[in-house]
C-alpha cells in the first residue's frame, strides 16, 4: 500500500514539472539541477521532458532527440554529457 502511495505522488511530481516546463516557470539548466536532487524527477524520460516544452510538438522533439543520438526511452538521469549539451544547444535560444 505504501508503494502505491509514493508511485502516485511520484507521478503527480513529474506531471507539476512538466506543467512548470510547460509554463516557462522552469527552465532546462533548473530542470536537470532539479533531477540531481529528486529521484523521481531523475525517473522522467527525456521525451516527456522536451514533448512538455512550450513550441515543441511530438515530430519536433523525435527529431531533437534523433539528433542528440538520445533513444526514445532514455531517462533524464541516464542522459550523458554530450547528450544533454546537445540538448541546450537544440533548446536553449
Amino acid at each position: 500500500m505504501a508503494a502505491s502511495r509514493l508511485a502516485v505522488a511520484n507521478r503527480r511530481r513529474r506531471a507539476d514539472v512538466k506543467r512548470q516546463v510547460k509554463s516557462g516557470e522552469l527552465s532546462l539548466e533548473e530542470l536537470f539541477d532539479l533531477a540531481g536532487r529528486e529521484e523521481c524527477v531523475a525517473q522522467m524520460r527525456a521525451y516527456d521532458l522536451i514533448s512538455a516544452l512550450p513550441a515543441i510538438g511530438e515530430v519536433k522533439a523525435e527529431r531533437i532527440m534523433r539528433n542528440a543520438s538520445i533513444a526514445k526511452t532514455r531517462r533524464i538521469r541516464g542522459l550523458g554529457p554530450k547528450q544533454r549539451a546537445e540538448l541546450f544547444r537544440a533548446l536553449v535560444r
